[in-house]
C-alpha cells in the first residue's frame, strides 16, 4: 500500500466552510470550567465597570489569618523550614500576588477566580505536599510543588484580561504561608 492513496489534490478549490484534506476531529462536548464562567463574567464586569471593593465571601476565607501551629508568618515558616535563604525572593512573589489581588479587587469574578485557585492551592499542598515533609529534600518539594500546583493553576487558568503566570501561582503559595495556610516544616 503506497502514500499515494491518501494524497488529495486542495489546488484551486473554495469552499463556504473549513476546507479539510482527510480527517477533521471537532470536540463539540467540551463543558465549561468555572474559570471559563468567571472570565465570562469578568468581560462583562470590565464593560460596566463597578464600584465593587469588599472581596467575595470566597476569598475572605483566606484573608483571615489561621495560626494554627505556632510560627508566624512567611518568613518565620520559610526559617522553620530551613528555606530562610529563599525569604528575599519569596517576599517579592507574595507582593506580586497581593498587588494582582488589589488591582482585581473591584471586580467580582476576578476574585472567584483567585479565590478558587487559593483554594486548589491549599488543597493540592495538604494532600501532596504536606506528606513530603521532612522526608523529601527541599529541591524534591519545590519540584513536586511545581508539579502539583503552579502547572496545574497555569493549566487551567485559560484566557482573557485576567491572567496568571507562574510568579504570581508561586506568589499565591508564598501568601498563604503568611496567612499561615501552607508551611514546609513538619
Amino acid at each position: 500500500m503506497g502514500y499515494s492513496e491518501n494524497r488529495v489534490n486542495q489546488r484551486d478549490i473554495t469552499a463556504d466552510g473549513d476546507v479539510v484534506g482527510r480527517d477533521k476531529y471537532i470536540n463539540i462536548d467540551r463543558r465549561k470550567s468555572q474559570v471559563d464562567g468567571w472570565l465570562e463574567k469578568l468581560n462583562k464586569e470590565l464593560s460596566e465597570k463597578p464600584e465593587f471593593r469588599e472581596f467575595v465571601d470566597s476569598l475572605q476565607y483566606y484573608l483571615k489569618k489561621y495560626e494554627y501551629d505556632g510560627i508566624k508568618g512567611l518568613k518565620g515558616k520559610l526559617e522553620a523550614s530551613d528555606r530562610g535563604s529563599a525569604y528575599l525572593k519569596a517576599l517579592r512573589k507574595k507582593e506580586a500576588f497581593a498587588k494582582l489581588l488589589e488591582d482585581w479587587r473591584s471586580f467580582p469574578s476576578a476574585q472567584e477566580i483567585i479565590a478558587y485557585f487559593l483554594s486548589r492551592i491549599d488543597s493540592c499542598f495538604e494532600a501532596h505536599i504536606e506528606p513530603l515533609l521532612g522526608i523529601a529534600s527541599n529541591d524534591e518539594i519545590d519540584r513536586a510543588i511545581d508539579r502539583h500546583l503552579v502547572q496545574p493553576v497555569l493549566e487551567e487558568m485559560g484566557t482573557g484580561p485576567f491572567m496568571l503566570n507562574s510568579t504570581h501561582v508561586n506568589g499565591m503559595i508564598y501568601w498563604l504561608a503568611e496567612q499561615c495556610y501552607v508551611r514546609w516544616h513538619q
